[in-house]
């Protein structure tokens, strides 16, 4: 089987070919012989346009960013038959909503095969974070930035790299020799946890962690340790004495449970095939069964009352040729 993706978000994280599970993942943008189509967040901004050569009903969604950044409005959802997305049925309203826990590309600077045969890394170092300069206070930036600024002061060992603090390539980097790692999420809400944490874990770190309140319905509770985001003082004391008690070795098994989670159930190319599987067993039609085309979501928004109309004519017999 094989799925195209396309995306306009970081595509230097989204690799050129993943083999995962039996299945082909493929970002060439000439191919045309897939079997399902799979959109990461959104179109790609040179190429907004897809003429499908699969069924319409074997369209994908994944979304990336929470709804404190980005919205996904229905004109540009609904052209999808299956939605991937940390946004609640109340956010992005859609007849085949799914909730994509860790549905995120990983960011860490490998290959994803590279984690299914890879030794675990040698721990030498302590406790690390990434975190860039953005301070923004509709999300949990700003606080995770004084967060951070509070461990820097009082935590010697702390290491905090990222862009404008202390720049690195790869994000294994800062994570694979170290122990420790502080995972702040940039919005913190039910079933919501990204790829900072599926990254940590790849690294076999333990994860000092502020975010997902339902974390523990998926991952062992013993895999991570909660910290509180408005409170520094309150995290540093927590974070002091888990190094001092070397909670590390302790919990080792439930990091080594919650990596071999991560690998295989969830992340991006798992939980599409998940979908796919669930598609065959029991094949749910497309909203629009007659739909030919997949427009980016700048197309779409700029002409909500046109579609699917008007436009959605135009843009097909633009694309066949007439």
């Amino acid at each position: 089987m094989k799925i195209k993706v396309l995306s306009n978000w970081m595509t230097a994280w989204l690799p050129e070919h993943v083999a995962w599970q039996g299945a082909e993942f493929t970002r060439d943008p000439a191919c045309r012989d897939y079997d399902w189509l799979l959109v990461y967040d959104e179109m790609p901004t040179g190429s907004p346009r897809e003429l499908l050569a699969c069924p319409a009903e074997h369209t994908i969604l994944v979304t990336q960013e929470p709804p404190t950044i980005k919205i996904f409005p229905p004109a540009y959802t609904r052209q999808f038959n299956y939605v991937l997305t940390t946004h609640t049925p109340h956010e992005l309203p859609h007849p085949h909503h799914r909730n994509g826990a860790g549905c995120f590309t990983w960011m860490n600077g490998r290959h994803p095969e590279h984690y299914l045969t890879a030794p675990e890394p040698e721990k030498t170092e302590c406790i690390s974070a990434i975190c860039t300069r953005k301070l923004m206070k509709n999300t949990e930036h700003y606080k995770r930035f004084m967060l951070f600024t509070h461990l820097q002061e009082h935590l010697p060992e702390f290491v905090w790299r990222g862009q404008g603090i202390n720049p690195l390539k790869y994000k294994y980097q800062a994570m694979d020799s170290f122990k420790y790692h502080v995972v702040v999420e940039n919005y913190i809400h039910p079933h919501h946890w990204s790829e900072k944490l599926a990254d940590a874990f790849l690294s076999n770190c333990l994860p000092f962690y502020a975010g997902d309140p339902a974390l523990e319905e998926i991952l062992p509770p013993e895999s991570f340790i909660r910290i509180p985001l408005q409170d520094p003082a309150q995290a540093l004391s927590i974070i002091r004495g888990a190094i001092a008690a070397g909670e590390y070795e302790k919990r080792l098994p439930a990091i080594r449970e919650a990596r071999r989670l991560i690998l295989h159930k969830y992340n991006l190319w798992s939980q599409v095939l998940e979908t796919i599987a669930g598609h065959e067993r029991n094949p749910l039609a497309a909203p629009d069964p007659g739909r030919d085309c997949i427009l980016g979501r700048r197309i779409v928004r700029r002409n909500p009352l046109n579609w699917p109309g008007i436009l959605w004519n135009r843009v097909r017999l633009g694309l066949s040729g007439h």
